[in-house]
């Protein structure tokens, strides 16, 4: 009888991840990063937001809105997480 290559870890408990949507309910468009349960996206978000003045965000490529994201600690770890939203001008049009 073969071994499995790998064998799932038992009890391993972990953040679930999700993929990124737009805040905007009515729009629901999905973004190219992921979300965890615990509030922060994974991947290198902030080199890939653009810049408004101070603030950077993820434009959603469906609506035009902004996901306005920002830094911040998580358990000793710079993270990065959706703190607010602004609907994008196509939607207003629509």
């Amino acid at each position: 009888m073969k071994k499995p290559v790998s064998t799932p870890t038992e009890g391993r408990v972990g953040p679930k991840v999700q993929v990124l949507r737009c805040r905007d309910v009515a729009c629901g468009g999905l973004l190219a990063f992921e979300e965890t349960d615990q509030g922060y996206l994974l991947g290198r978000v902030l080199e890939l937001a653009e810049a408004d003045g101070e603030r950077w965000f993820l434009p959603c490529p469906k609506c035009g809105g902004r996901q306005f994201v920002e830094e911040f600690e998580h358990e000793g770890k710079s993270r990065v997480r959706v703190c607010g939203f602004e609907p994008g001008k196509q939607r207003a049009t629509l």
